[in-house]
């Protein structure tokens, strides 16, 4: 059995049965089944029914928000905005806009071969299987969204949820068992990467993981000896550049909020804070004491601002990079330690100030509640310093100039550029997400999620009612034919005026 621990409280939340690792292979046999009557539906019939998990979820807001925060460790209410409402919106969303987002034949201009009667359009295919592997930070929000996407494009899922939010993996089974679709169609697995991560990997026909970059990497390494496709969302390390003309009082509630939201376990939060050095000290001083009101405490209690982490591991690793950052010569501001006054996965809400962007607490991940404040004098330099990094998921500009806010944004190398927001972007089901380098390959959300799940069918027609002129014989006519295509040939060379 697998047990689910309470990160606040250390209690035993509950516990699911593992799967057989020889029961794989029936599983993926049994969804491939499924897929099969599935995709004979029309894309909006599918998306009809699968909208239906809305009605489910509405009659369950509070339980399921108090299970993620459970399982989590953070406030129910901001498990209720960020996770619960997150998928409603954007399933709704795609079911609102489906037929323009994937059920439509596109039609391709030929140019010339269209004087010959011919034409071309481009439909989406489902893929077949899509193994999706969530994560523990957003355990419902993440892996429900890209099930739905993968369904309404008339795939099958195979489901593996974070060993350490099992409750959430089984409550997502629940909700779609709730609704009218083939058996089997949604199957969830549970148990570790390590047990059923290859063949997981082995059978599906897509892996959409979103999770740590090391594992994203033996993915990848893994599914190229299948030439499995894969959509990996990865890890990150946002940075944050505020100007002297933003609106400061602004500018540092969002910083605090962008840092601290789920104990700072989220990819996209801000994890490097970059100041111009005329305001350093102002929102420096400003932003420690804004973070002192913040309410640290079992998540379940009244007015909790920040709860716990997800387990002994991660906290201790945050405990590790921070010793790291004294070493280097960070200094801390504020925090840097667990939560003594607290017997679950607690550590304070911790801002660290750096003097070069080289240290490794501002290189790598630490995915926690800890900020690393940077200096900067000028637009040139702020950019090097933001684009020296592995990762390249999310950055946010701040200033009242929008003009220019967008001129920085564009040099920043990173999936999603922000001006004035920090980390909600997510939540967008409109627009892409993913991100460059270490961050990860693909992007879900909108069209672009539906093309991660879905194959491109092209057809090609023909009713032309002559034989093609580059058809054999190749004899004497063929060459004028050529001399003909010749012709044509200089017609798409640029004039010297238009050069």
């Amino acid at each position: 059995m697998i047990q689910s621990i309470n990160p606040a409280t250390l209690e035993l939340n509950g516990e699911v049965e593992e799967t057989p690792v020889d029961m794989i292979d029936e599983i993926f046999q049994n969804s491939r089944i499924a897929q099969k009557e599935w995709a004979k539906l029309s894309v909006q019939k599918r998306a009809r029914i699968v909208v239906n998990v809305n009605k489910i979820i509405l009659n369950q807001f509070d339980e399921i928000s108090l299970l993620i925060s459970k399982e989590v460790g953070k406030p129910p209410a901001e498990a209720f905005i960020n996770e619960v409402y997150g998928v409603m919106d954007s399933t709704f969303h795609y079911y609102s806009h489906v037929k323009e987002l994937l059920g439509e034949p596109e039609p391709i201009p030929l140019g010339f071969y269209e004087s010959m009667n011919k034409k071309s359009i481009l439909l989406r295919k489902p893929l077949g299987t899509i193994c999706v592997i969530g994560p523990y930070n957003y355990p419902f929000t993440i892996p429900f969204q890209q099930i739905v996407q993968s369904l309404m494009a008339g795939n099958s899922v195979i489901f593996k949820p974070s060993s350490d939010t099992i409750l959430v993996g089984e409550k997502i089974q629940e909700i779609f068992d709730q609704i009218d679709l083939p058996k089997n169609l949604v199957q969830t697995v549970f148990g570790s990467g390590s047990k059923l991560g290859n063949p997981l990997i082995d059978n599906a026909d897509k892996v959409v993981f979103t999770g740590s970059t090391a594992t994203g990497k033996h993915i990848m390494q893994r599914a190229a000896k299948t030439m499995t496709e894969v959509t990996l969302e990865l890890g990150g390390k946002s940075a944050m550049i505020v100007f002297p003309d933003a609106d400061l009082e602004r500018a540092v509630k969002a910083a605090r909020w962008g840092v601290f939201t789920n104990s700072g376990q989220v990819c996209a939060s801000v994890k490097r804070l970059y100041l111009h050095s005329s305001i350093y000290d102002t929102f420096l001083d400003s932003l420690v004491e804004e973070t002192k009101q913040l309410k640290q405490d079992i998540p379940t209690k009244p007015n909790v601002d920040v709860g716990a982490m997800i387990n002994e591991e991660q906290l201790g690793f945050v405990e590790e990079m921070v010793k790291i950052g004294k070493k280097e010569g960070a200094e801390v501001l504020l925090g840097g330690r667990r939560n003594p006054n607290l017997k679950g996965y607690f550590y304070e809400p911790t801002i660290m100030t750096a003097n070069s962007n080289r240290m490794r607490v501002v290189q790598e991940e630490i995915f926690g509640p800890v900020l690393v404040v940077l200096e900067f004098d000028d637009d040139e330099e702020v950019i090097e310093m933001v684009n020296d990094n592995q990762y390249g998921l999310t950055s946010s500009v701040w200033t009242e100039n929008v003009e220019f806010g967008k001129v920085i944004a564009e040099e920043l190398d990173t999936g999603t550029v922000m001006i004035n927001e920090v980390v909600y972007s997510f939540a967008l089901a409109e627009t892409p997400w993913g991100g460059t380098k270490n961050s990860g390959i693909g992007r879900s959300h909108g069209k672009w999620g539906f093309h991660e799940v879905t194959r491109p069918l092209h057809i090609n027609i023909d009713q032309y009612d002559d034989l093609d002129p580059w058809w054999m014989p190749y004899d004497e006519d063929f060459e004028e034919i050529v001399e003909n295509f010749k012709v044509i040939a200089s017609s798409l060379v640029l004039g010297d005026s238009e050069k």
